[in-house]
């Protein structure tokens, strides 16, 4: 089996609290230093990640831009972000007041997938990556995965990910 992939070393992970949340991006509180520009992804599952920009980051609060549209709000699910059913009268909309996680990278760089099972995957790279180094693995559809490095032998390197996934969907199709 031949994938392809980008994977982005870890360089720092926090939680943090989500104030606003919308399609094209967030507002958030970090105790984490942040620059605008910088590259960040965020999860709010712990599952999957999205990828995007710090827009803005002033005293321990943060706006950042997805770098694609998505909706990561819990209601898209049903209808999408502002969606009310006609025969339902439209309620005032809470602030959003959700924990999430955030990590930075150091950096990143394009990899072939090689094996592929439920809970983790040998890649192929010359790049230097050490056991229990912390890795989002990004797949060709735009899902980005939490993975460990579990072991390295000369470019072959296995990881796990950090919860379990259809081979099925990995393969052919959407992890949703």
């Amino acid at each position: 089996m031949l994938l392809c992939a980008d994977i982005h070393v870890v360089q720092m992970q926090s939680d943090f609290m989500v104030t606003d949340i919308a399609r094209n991006g967030l507002r958030g509180a970090t105790s984490v230093p942040l620059r605008i520009g910088q590259s960040a992804y965020v999860s709010l599952e712990g599952r999957t990640y999205i990828a995007g920009r710090i827009r803005w980051a002033k005293d321990g609060r943060f706006g950042m831009t997805f770098s694609k549209l998505d909706n990561m709000r819990p209601d898209a699910a049903h209808g999408g972000a502002g969606h009310v059913p006609s025969y339902q009268k439209s309620l005032p909309q809470a602030p959003n007041r959700v924990s999430a996680r955030l990590c930075l990278t150091s950096w990143s760089s394009a990899v072939r997938i090689r094996n592929v099972s439920k809970t983790g995957m040998m890649i192929e790279t010359d790049l230097p990556v050490t056991s229990e180094q912390q890795l989002l693995v990004a797949l060709s559809d735009g899902k980005i995965l939490d993975a460990a490095v579990k072991w390295v032998e000369g470019e072959h390197v296995g990881i796990q990910l950090a919860a379990p996934v259809s081979i099925l969907q990995l393969t052919y199709g959407d992890l949703r």
